[in-house]
């Protein structure tokens, strides 16, 4: 009985950190990942916005919109075959002052490639996409990786990313699920998780304007991972108490 009983709390607690996502559980992920990027602790009114699994040919378009009438800017994880057949969008994305990151040359688990063909599928990824910029920025797909994977990606110069809320959008939540988990967990230097290239994005887009919008009117601006990293680093780097990705 003891063991059902623990079991069920377990359970439970996983489920409660999964929907709820409070934010003390980044910290215990920062805890046990401490070469991966949840947030950057900034003081700054700053928050980051990702998309992943593009480009897609029809709902990266209506992000690039919706993003370009709410003056935000967000940071496009790519895949990299995905990339070669819709270069025209990753053209788009960069001419409107967004950010292209790595999330790999397939959509599917790193776990069973070798550090060789992770480092394949890396570099193919970065070519697809061009220049990257500074920071380099990868994503694992899925989110998982192996640390030694992890190891080959820091080696190649990349900062490896997550984020601090994240609304489980390729599950298909209600748009207000998405709106509400985002909305609540609004603080400088939190990073945001959606997608653009999953089989259907259409909840994610409707609840995009309105999290923009809640935002704005709680003062934070929408910029690029990248420049959530740089504003951290320059606020070290000045002596203040931010601290960076």
């Amino acid at each position: 009985m003891f063991f059902l009983i623990s079991g069920v709390l377990v359970v439970a607690i996983w489920l409660f950190v999964f929907w709820i996502q409070p934010p003390a559980a980044v910290s215990v992920f920062e805890r046990f990942t401490p070469n991966v990027v949840y947030r950057a602790r900034v003081e700054l009114p700053l928050v980051a916005l990702s998309f992943d699994d593009g480009p897609h040919p029809t709902f990266t378009p209506q992000v690039l919109d919706i993003l370009q009438r709410h003056n935000a800017k967000a940071t496009f994880f790519l895949i990299g075959e995905r990339a070669l057949r819709y270069p025209e969008l990753v053209a788009r994305i960069k001419a409107a002052g967004h950010e292209v990151g790595n999330h790999y040359y397939k959509n599917c688990s790193t776990f069973v490639h070798s550090e060789a063909e992770f480092l394949r599928y890396l570099d193919q990824t970065e070519r697809a996409i061009g220049p990257i910029g500074e920071p380099k920025l990868f994503r694992a797909p899925g989110g998982v990786a192996w640390p030694r994977q992890l190891r080959v990606a820091r080696a190649q110069g990349y900062t490896c990313v997550l984020g601090s809320a994240y609304p489980n959008d390729p599950m298909h939540p209600p748009v207000w699920y998405i709106r509400w988990l985002i909305e609540k967990n609004l603080a400088p230097g939190m990073i945001v998780i959606l997608h653009d290239g999953i089989g259907d994005a259409t909840r994610s887009i409707q609840a995009l304007p309105q999290i923009l919008r809640t935002g704005r009117q709680r003062g934070f601006r929408f910029v690029s991972i990248g420049e959530l990293i740089r504003a951290s680093r320059r606020a070290m780097a000045s002596g203040s108490s931010a601290i960076g990705g």
